[in-house]
This record gives structure tokens, sequence and C-alpha cells, in this order.
């Protein structure tokens, strides 16, 4: 009986980089797209007693030949106690037997997958020539996000900001120091929109912290952080200022993603959605067509990625012989 592995952070960390999480991303949105991934609803669970949610995430691709499934969290108060505020493990399957191939760290694999989209997004809604880019939130993806927008656009300047004015400025002094770019603190989420060629949202925010008349011709937005019932960081009025509204998964979004509450208002109508992403990747339908339009990308995040991503993750590990093995039937 064929042995399973566990991989370590360490371990999977070294057996994924940001070029290659984007090229997972870009072949999981296309087998989507096709319509050969399999995903049920994202189960989401508040954890209101400890601050947390708990989003659980499966699927498989039958281009891959895998199941997959990631038990993702993210407890807010868990950096009081010396632990990360989110948390991830992924067990892949073999599609044809169900049978345990691995047992992994997701934390890294959902944090570089999660980048890579915004990054796959942009190079298909953004200007071409985009070279600043606004960030609001500085956690984890707001690094994410920039190191993966840095793989394939010319990033000249960067405004951020955050909640937490000490965490702006560490991101300021690491981000800038590690990727040699300017980056500002700014004093507001809107102060960093004026001269963005790209706006990433990446907050756990439950209101609104872009306003509509904040959003100008040409910008590209990719908001991320909207992935649980009630989740908000745009005004609502955003979405009938936009030229093309491009979505992950329609089915997800509606319930999770950041154009719930514009569906919900009935600002919009889903028949308005102008496209998923896997779509574009596959040519069914254009992107950006002109320099002067809105675009905005409602990233909710799919199994499919975190499968092609542990993929990677997977064979590379076998072709270096790491990780523990375990006969999880002995």
């Amino acid at each position: 009986m064929e042995e399973a592995i566990i991989l370590t952070q360490s371990e999977v960390q070294s057996c994924l980089s940001m070029s290659e999480a984007i090229k997972a991303v870009k072949v999981a949105y296309s087998a989507f797209a096709n319509g050969r991934v399999q995903m049920p609803n994202v189960q989401h669970l508040d954890v209101n007693q400890y601050n947390g949610e708990v989003d659980i995430k499966s699927g498989f691709v039958e281009d891959f030949g895998l199941m997959g499934t990631k038990i993702a969290s993210g407890f807010y108060d868990n950096q009081k106690k010396g632990l990360p505020p989110g948390i991830a493990v992924i067990v892949l399957l073999d599609l044809e037997t169900s049978m345990p191939l691995a047992i992994m760290d997701g934390t890294h694999i959902t944090a570089y997958r999660t980048g890579a989209a915004g990054a796959v997004a942009a190079s298909l809604l953004a200007r071409k020539k985009s070279e600043n880019v606004g960030i609001v939130g500085t956690g984890t993806q707001g690094r994410m996000q920039l190191l993966a927008l840095m793989e394939l656009f010319d990033i000249k300047t960067v405004k951020v900001w955050d909640i937490n004015r000490d965490i702006a400025n560490r991101y300021k002094e690491q981000m800038s120091k590690e990727l040699s770019i300017e980056i500002d603190v700014v004093e507001s989420p809107e102060a960093v929109i004026p001269d963005a060629d790209i706006l990433v949202t990446v907050t756990p925010s439950r209101k609104a912290l872009i306003r509509a008349d904040s959003i100008h011709e040409g910008l590209h937005i990719n908001a991320i952080g909207a992935d649980g019932p009630g989740k908000q960081e745009l005004d609502p009025q955003i979405m009938t200022q936009v030229s093309k509204i491009v979505v992950d998964s329609l089915e997800q979004c509606r319930k999770i993603g950041e154009i719930q509450h514009a569906l919900s208002q009935g600002l919009i109508k889903e028949s308005e959605i102008h496209a998923e992403i896997g779509e574009i990747v596959n040519g069914e339908k254009v992107g950006r067509e002109s320099e002067n339009e809105i675009t905005l990308f409602d990233s909710t995040g799919l199994s499919a990625q975190d499968i092609a991503a542990a993929k990677i993750v997977y064979d590379t590990a076998i072709e270096k012989g790491l990780g523990k093995r375990i006969n999880l039937f002995s």
C-alpha cells in the first residue's frame, strides 16, 4: 500500500516559488472554466469567542488526477500568544482511489496562491504598463500581493494603509528594503488610490473601507479580503462604476465575495458580471480593452488553486526525497 508523505512548512516553502504559484493558478483557473473541476460550497465557521474564523475548501481537478481538502483559519488574537494568525493544512488524495498522498502545511501554499491570483488577474485586467500600486492591509497578503505583482509588472511606487500604523510602518521598512522600491504609509484607505494603477484590498473588514467617489478611470481593483458572509471592503456603489467585474467563481462570489453586497442591494445583476477569470485565461472572453476602463477582480479563492499548487509541492518533494513517509492504515 502506497505511503503518504507529511511535509512541514519549511519543506513546502522549498518546493513552491511565486513564479510557480502564478503558473499553477493559471492552470487551475483554466481547468475550472473548462468544467474539469468540481468544488462543493465553502464551509465557513465563525469562532467569535476566540476572534477567529475557519474555511474548509474541497474539490478535485481532473487534469491532475487529484482531490484536495484545505482547512484554513484566521485567528486574529494569535499573535498575542506568539502564534501565527493564519494557519492551513492541506490533505491531497488520489482521484482514482481516494488514497491519501500527502498531508502538508497549507499556510505557505495559501499565501502564495492567493498572491498569485491577484497577479494573474492584474495581468489580464490592469493597464499593461501599471507601475503604481495602492494596498489596503499590510498583513501577510499585503506582502504576497505585492511580491506577485512584482513578478509581472515593473512596480515603481507603493502606497499602503493599515488600521494598525505600527504594522504598516514595519511593512514599509521590510518590503522597501527587500524589493528596493519606494513605499509610503498614508493616513487613510482612500489615500492609497489617487496615483494607483492597481488597488489591492486585503483586510478582514466587515464594512466598506473604500468610497465610491475615490475611484478613478483606468484603475484596476483586486478585491481579495472579502471571502466570507458579511465581509466587505468596498462601497457597493463602486460596482456600478466598474466597466468589467470579473470573479474567480460566480457561485462563490455571489455568496461570500465582494459582489455579495451589491447583488443583495439590487445595484447590479448577476447577468452584468463580465466573466469568471478562467474564461479570460482561456481566451473565451476579453480582459481590459482600453486605458480608461475601471476593472475589478473579486477573489474568494478556489480549492482548485490549492490543489494545483499542492501538486507542484508534492511532485517536487517526491523528486527531492523530502517529507516523512507514513502508512496511515498500518
